[in-house]
């Protein structure tokens, strides 16, 4: 064999050798990095998490079954295909749920992922979602049949997504129940305040957590605007309805975030103690029997500890909101009425929850309602009374244009506040249906942020249990109304009919606003009234009497004016008599000659038990 021959065995040897040995660090490479990529994977689920198998396909039976519940019930306002575009869909805000892209808010699944149909879903069909127009479907529907227009919804009406597709559908689901809670301690809530300062949580839900972090920027992800949750109302939070103050729904809404709006999840970003951290004090800041002043976020240890012992309202359960007590209350002070929220002097009379609900009895109605409660406080001395309004609202709206009505003025179609059309809008820059309420969110007129009362004004005459129209009296009965605006007017009128312009009274210069303020969310308003006036034109506020009263309030961001705005029921003022002195001395006297009188029985017993005492 030549040497060229040789030397080109040689190089084929080598050449072969360097295949194999390519081909083995190749394989070795695939084993390893196979293991590696297995290993990130497992890496990549967070801490609470475990992966899960998908559920199983419906039966036709059971879509067939659904289709007829759905096109009974749901297809008012989720439309035909499922696109959230049904015949009431227009007036709804947020609207109905588009279901075609799988996309839905209320999960125990990871960040994207499709929800638990028997779980997630089931409940939010049974319970409703709380602060929508979604109703609880429980008592209407069967069991059964909420589980068929699952399938049918699920099956027929997402079609961008399949919960069968084991190739690109994964559930990672959260192991709720088995994370044990952290307590509520005032550590932990002192730690959730910073936390949530520390993940950016207030760039969105505001310094005290009333959602006015950013209230014009969000949208979902139809391009719908969308507002963040207001913390202090936890009986409006998504998937909490009938079980408002359970920290478990907070903690899983942090762990999975909402899908298609801008809350993301925070598994990735923190611990599983942090979650609870944050949880126990977003728990601790929702509405308790007395306010708690949260010092702009800045929770010091003193109001973690009071944070942590708020007594919670009680929930009527047939509305999901806070009970509603109807007797306002009002109690004596001496000297000078309080001027600022901060008086100890308003400790000594319960704070009352007032609902308000949108006005849509006469046009231009109020369907989309920013204001949904205030609360009301009252104390009065020989002369006065003042009241203290507060209430939650993510802007505050002064008016910067002079108008071209009249404060007296009601009837303000004239000047082209009129009722907005429906009109059908999937998003807001659709051309054709420009007009839906949801699209239109954050676009109208700035109008002031306001606030009135009124009473019947001649109450004492009304044959019981008859009043006044609640919607600024009537003919007969004419009210008594006093109405505070944002750009610091102040106007007291004679209301007699809703489509009645108001009579302006020689009044205003007796009513003073102490206060009025917007802080973080909150509008604080105090407003202090002589108890008498004239009687033929005021209100007489007297002792004892229960006096129909009802509140309004506009929110001027939502191009509330005029007829467009919140309105109460009616409820009822009483102010509570001074208690005299005697009427603490005496029963303490009482008590002691009792005692004495008893104290000398018993001895004189147990002496002639002992023969000390003859008859």
């Amino acid at each position: 064999m030549c040497k060229t021959e040789q030397k080109n065995e040689h190089q084929g040897v080598w050449f072969r050798g360097l295949a194999v040995a390519s081909v083995l660090f190749v394989s070795v490479v695939l084993i390893f990095g196979g293991f590696a990529v297995s290993f990130a994977q497992e890496e990549e689920i967070p801490e609470g998490f475990v992966k899960q198998q998908p559920p199983s396909a419906p039966t036709p039976e059971q879509i067939e079954a659904g289709k007829r519940v759905y096109f009974t019930k749901c297809v008012w306002c989720h439309g035909v295909k499922g696109s959230g575009d049904g015949p009431a869909a227009d007036r709804l805000w947020p609207r109905p749920r588009n279901f075609n892209a799988g996309t839905f808010k209320i999960r125990h699944t990871a960040s994207g992922e499709l929800p638990l149909i028997d779980v997630d879903l089931f409940r939010t069909v049974t319970h409703g979602l709380p602060g929508s127009a979604m109703p609880p479907w429980d008592g209407i529907l069967t069991e059964e049949q909420r589980r068929d227009v699952l399938a049918f919804v699920t099956e027929e009406l997402v079609v961008d997504r399949d919960w069968q597709d084991e190739e690109f559908e994964t559930f990672t689901v959260l192991q709720l129940d088995k994370i044990q809670p952290k307590e509520a301690t005032p550590e932990s809530i002192k730690r959730g305040s910073e936390l949530v300062v520390e993940k950016k949580c207030i760039e969105c839900h505001g310094l005290e957590g009333r959602g006015d972090g950013n209230a014009f920027n969000l949208k979902d992800d139809w391009g719908f605007p969308i507002q963040p949750a207001d913390w202090h109302k936890c009986w409006n939070f998504r998937g909490s309805r009938q079980d408002p103050y359970n920290v478990r729904n907070i903690f899983r809404t942090f762990s999975t975030g909402l899908n298609g709006t801008p809350m993301p999840s925070f598994a990735d970003s923190t611990t599983i103690e942090e979650r609870w951290d944050i949880a126990n004090y977003v728990n601790s800041l929702c509405e308790r029997e007395k306010d708690i002043d949260i010092a702009g976020g800045k929770v010091t240890e003193e109001i973690a500890e009071t944070l942590s012992k708020g007594k919670a309202l009680e929930i009527d359960p047939l509305t999901d909101k806070p009970k509603i007590n109807f007797v306002i209350p009002s109690k004596y002070v001496e000297g000078d009425l309080p001027s600022d929220e901060h008086d100890e002097r308003w400790n000594i009379v319960p704070r009352r929850w007032v609902a308000m609900g949108g006005q849509i009895t006469h046009k231009p109605r109020n369907f989309v309602n920013r204001i949904d409660d205030i609360w009301v406080q009252s104390l009065y001395n020989d002369t006065h009374i003042v009241f203290m309004f507060r209430w939650d609202d993510r802007t505050k709206s002064v008016l910067q244009e002079e108008v071209e009505w009249d404060p007296t003025e009601v009837n303000l179609e004239d000047y082209g506040v009129e009722e907005q059309p429906p009109g059908g809008s999937l998003f807001e820059d659709d051309p054709f249906h420009s007009e839906s309420i949801a699209a239109k969110q954050n676009q109208y007129p700035v109008y002031n942020d306001s606030i009135a009362f009124q009473f019947p004004v001649k109450w004492q005459e009304l044959p019981a249990p008859q009043k006044p129209r609640y919607f600024w009296g009537d003919e007969k009965f004419s009210v008594d109304i006093t109405k505070w605006d944002a750009d610091g007017n102040l106007y007291t009128f004679t209301g007699t009919g809703w489509d009645q312009d108001f009579e302006e009274r020689d009044f205003a210069d007796q009513i003073e606003v102490k206060k009025a303020e917007w802080k973080d969310g909150r509008w604080t308003v105090i407003i202090q009234r002589p108890l008498k006036g004239d009687y033929e034109e005021d209100a007489y506020i007297e002792l004892g009497k229960y006096i129909p009263m009802n509140f309004f309030a506009w929110d001027g961001h939502n191009g509330d004016v005029g007829r467009k705005m919140a309105v109460s029921a009616f409820y009822y003022l009483v102010l509570e008599p001074e208690i005299p002195t005697e009427a603490y001395v005496y029963p303490v006297l009482m008590a002691i000659g009792l005692v004495i009188v008893e104290g000398w029985v018993l001895v004189r017993r147990a002496n002639r038990r002992k023969g000390k005492i003859t008859t």
